[in-house]
């Protein structure tokens, strides 16, 4: 029910459009696909960052595309040259991240997360 009152809605906003006269096309405020500003700063984030340095990264998920590769780290998007722990990525897959770290390639496959029953 609630679908049909949106679809009268839309087209009672089409037609008054049209009767208006109104033939520009409406200007958004803001970018809808934009991302929104980050609050975190580099000092705060270098402050969460793990001393840790034996620390391996864990590759919750990655996107490869004709362009972009990515991969999210431990929460952190990464593309290929930016750094964790240590370790520098180096190239991105469907199912695994390649890293290296003091010369030393390793492989790093997607973990994904289990939630709790699913285990």
């Amino acid at each position: 029910m609630k679908t049909a009152m949106k679809i009268v809605v839309l087209i009672a906003a089409m037609l008054l459009t049209k009767a208006s006269g109104a033939t520009e096309p409406l200007e958004l405020r803001h970018d809808p696909f934009a991302r929104p500003p980050s609050v975190v700063t580099v000092a705060d984030r270098e402050a969460r960052r793990p001393q840790d340095s034996s620390l391996e990264p864990v590759v919750l998920a990655t996107l490869v595309a004709s362009r972009n590769k990515l991969a999210n780290v431990d929460g952190r998007i990464l593309r290929p040259g930016d750094e964790i722990y240590g370790y520098t990525l180096v190239r991105v897959f469907e199912n695994r991240a390649v890293f290296e770290r003091q010369g030393n390639p390793i492989t790093v496959y997607v973990k994904p997360q289990l939630e709790e029953g699913n285990e």
